[in-house]
């Protein structure tokens, strides 16, 4: 790790922002006259509001992925609290505004924002974002001085003394779980007319433990829990002006991001193998991003604008690299270098036009420039293909590409129809890769009819070809095989929205889409891939007291692959031949009833979701089918027992299912990888919270 020190620069910044306090509170006393100045029919929002609220509610079961994000992962009792307040001045235009939610759960939220319309506005804003799968039981991993974590040694896979059941049952119990913390505060002034100052700093850290997958020999492999604690500043400033024909801003952007335990160790775990008695690797490192950036909008006339952006970012990263290998047998040769020196300049520069010759016309174009220049150093590594084998010599690839974006788009109104088409022309130059340019051409059109006054419909098509220069495979790549998004393709997409609204009552809604890929040139690889989705919606008001909705949602994902043992001779081996098929179906519906006017609300979610998945391969035994289902109820309703007083109750259920491979031992089977021994949820919950609000004015 390296030693972090603030940086003399941001001390400036923080500096500088702290000077811009007794700006704002001078802003405050002047021009009070000015703020008051109100029109006589406006209406009159001044004043306080707000409300708070207590509650308490049961889960029945811990659930991994019902509490995810949500705070709701343990059975048994919780209590909660939420509130909010408003203020508006009457006379001189400040404001306050106060939002907490969740005050008893892991993810809670809070907003606080002040200042005087027109002048300042200051916000702070913090929130938690939890993500685990808990566990009441010891972790078999053992913690070291650095914060890493190991496996710890004499686990023999495959050995007939290992007690692998119990290493399962006990890694099936490890406590994974990561929270996120966040905050932050951002400020707007306003110094003078058309003129705005901002700025903003967030932090956000996120501590915990995650699973990686790691290697230790040529094909043993083994997923271990990590800890976490990073930590992430983002920052910046900008200054803008807003005239009647002339936009600017100017601003300066920064994050820094610090990895406490950027080096993993464990123990190694396939112990029968002598030399090597623990494994290492690398996590995230730390790394800055520093950019400046310039928009600027000018109206040349009352119907042409033009606009401009241009930025210009730095990235680097100057971690200590690790040695080759752990293994003192096959240390092999010195690093070339004790750290990597990453440095990445990223520029970018837009210019675009608008314009509305007539009525009915409208011209569109922009045209974009995008570079990124990795000036990292190229140095020749002795690297270790295994840790009991050296490998040979190889070179690191520090990619950049610049990129040429061309868009174009008219459009013309005919009477209630809409038409509209366009070009994309996309080129890109790239580096250390294996092809050295791209061109994507997109042509679309779209057309928007009214065919009666109850129906609105949109027709949209579109032609996307990609032409790549010649593919040069990189060390240890099968000469045959193409990285499909760098590779030639022809896309074919075409799709119809209709609305349709015969009464105020009724309203249904159709979007589908169909889209195919065809990659004419693929050997190994990505040969084709088909896409359709389609989703229909229908509301309908029974009364004015009772309305209900409901949506269906069909996604299907068709793709066709070929591959070859990349250790054999293309002309001798016959490509091996996969398809791969995915079907996501969502139904909901919705209903909501007041059921004593001005007293009793109440409303009912249903959800169901349906997820398969399916690999086939020809003239050989199609893979286990994998699956999830997700069956969700909720029920709400909110009783007033007095005019600011109401009781307000929930009910939801949810039930989650998954199947993977590892229901039909295929996972167990493979002797070379250790687990974490997760077995595929199969969860039901039920969650009952209760709550009192109190209105406040």
């Amino acid at each position: 790790m390296t030693d972090h020190k603030f940086p003399m620069r941001y001390a400036v910044l923080a500096a500088a922002l702290l000077q811009l306090f007794p700006m704002v509170a001078g802003a405050a006393q002047k021009d009070d006259a000015d703020a008051a100045k109100a029109c006589e029919d406006c209406p009159d929002t001044s004043g306080k509001s707000g409300w708070i609220e207590g509650g308490l509610g049961m889960q029945s079961d811990a659930s991994y992925r019902f509490g995810r994000y949500t705070g709701y992962q343990d059975n048994g009792g919780l209590i909660n609290a939420s509130g909010a307040y408003r203020y508006r001045g009457k006379d001189n235009g400040g404001f306050l505004d106060v939002r907490v939610e969740d005050l008893g759960l892991e993810s809670r939220d809070l907003v606080l924002e002040a200042g005087r319309q027109g002048k300042y506005d200051v916000a702070l804003e913090y929130d938690q974002i939890p993500n685990f799968r808990e566990s009441d039981t010891r972790s078999p991993f053992r913690a070291e001085g650095d914060g890493m974590l190991g496996l710890p040694a004499g686990w023999i896979p495959g050995s007939s003394t290992t007690t692998m059941p119990t290493l399962a049952n006990d890694l099936a119990r490890t406590p994974l779980k990561t929270e996120r913390d966040r905050l932050g505060v951002k400020f707007a002034f306003i110094p003078g007319k058309n003129w705005e100052l901002a700025g903003h700093f967030r932090r956000e850290e996120k501590d915990g433990v995650k699973d990686m997958g790691a290697t230790v020999y040529f094909n043993q492999s083994v997923i271990l829990p990590v800890r976490i604690s990073t930590q992430t500043d983002d920052f910046g400033l900008s200054m803008g002006y807003m005239g009647p024909r002339l936009q600017a801003r100017l601003a300066y952007d920064g994050s820094l991001f610090k990895n406490d335990f950027a080096q993993i160790g464990w123990d190694n775990p396939y112990a029968t193998v002598p030399g090597v008695a623990s494994g290492q690797m690398a996590d995230a490192p730390d790394n800055e991003f520093h950019q400046i950036s310039a928009l600027l909008g000018y109206k040349l006339s009352e119907t042409t604008r033009l606009g401009a952006k241009f930025a210009r970012g730095r990235m680097t990263q100057d971690e200590a690299l690790l040695p080759y290998t752990v293994n003192p047998a096959i240390a092999g040769s010195a690093l070339p270098t004790n750290r990597l020196d990453g440095e990445i300049d990223t520029t970018l520069a837009k210019l675009e036009i608008n314009s509305r010759p007539a009525d009915k016309l409208r011209l569109d174009a922009s045209y974009t420039y995008s570079d990124r220049d990795n000036k990292t150093s190229v140095e020749t590594y002795d690297y270790v293909v295994t840790d009991t084998l050296s490998g040979g010599l190889r070179q690191n690839r520090p990619y950049s590409f610049e990129q040429h974006l061309l868009r174009a788009k008219v459009g013309y109104r005919l009477g209630e129809s809409d038409l509209s088409a366009g070009v994309d022309h996309d080129r890109m130059d790239r580096t250390y890769q294996q092809v050295e340019e791209t061109k994507d051409t997109t042509l679309w059109a779209r057309f928007k009819i009214r065919p009666a006054d109850t129906v609105d419909a949109t027709l949209k098509m579109s032609h996307a070809n990609r032409d790549a220069s010649p593919y040069t495979p990189q060390a240890d790549e099968h000469s045959l095989m193409r990285v499909h998004n760098l590779a030639d393709r022809d896309r074919n997409k075409a799709g119809v929205e209709v609305t349709f609204t015969p009464n105020e009552k009724l309203s249904l809604g159709l979007d589908l889409e169909y889209l195919k890929d065809d990659y004419s040139t693929m050997y190994l690889g990505l040969r084709e891939a088909t896409g359709i989705t389609s989703n229909v919606n229908v509301t309908y008001a029974f009364s004015d007291q009772f309305t209900a909705s409901a949506y269906y949602n069909h996604e299907r994902l068709d793709s066709d692959q070929a591959g070859s043992a990349w250790i054999t001779v293309p002309a001798a081996d016959e490509p091996w031949l996969a398809s791969d098929s995915n079907l996501t179906q969502t139904l909901g519906m919705t209903f909501n009833w007041v059921a004593i006017p001005k007293k009793l609300d109440v409303g009912v979610d249903l959800v169901y979701a349906d997820y398969s998945g399916k690999i086939q391969y020809v003239n050989a035994t199609d893979l286990p089918r994998l699956r999830a289902t997700l069956a969700g109820i909720g029920v709400h309703g909110v009783y007033k027992l007095k005019d600011n007083l109401s009781l307000r109750a929930g009910y939801r259920y949810e039930r989650y299912k998954e199947s993977d491979w590892s229901e039909t031992g295929a996972v167990d089977a493979v002797s070379s990888l250790l687990g974490l021994g997760a077995a595929p949820q199969d969860e039901d919950t039920h969650l009952v919270t209760l709550a009192l609000r109190y209105e406040f004015k």
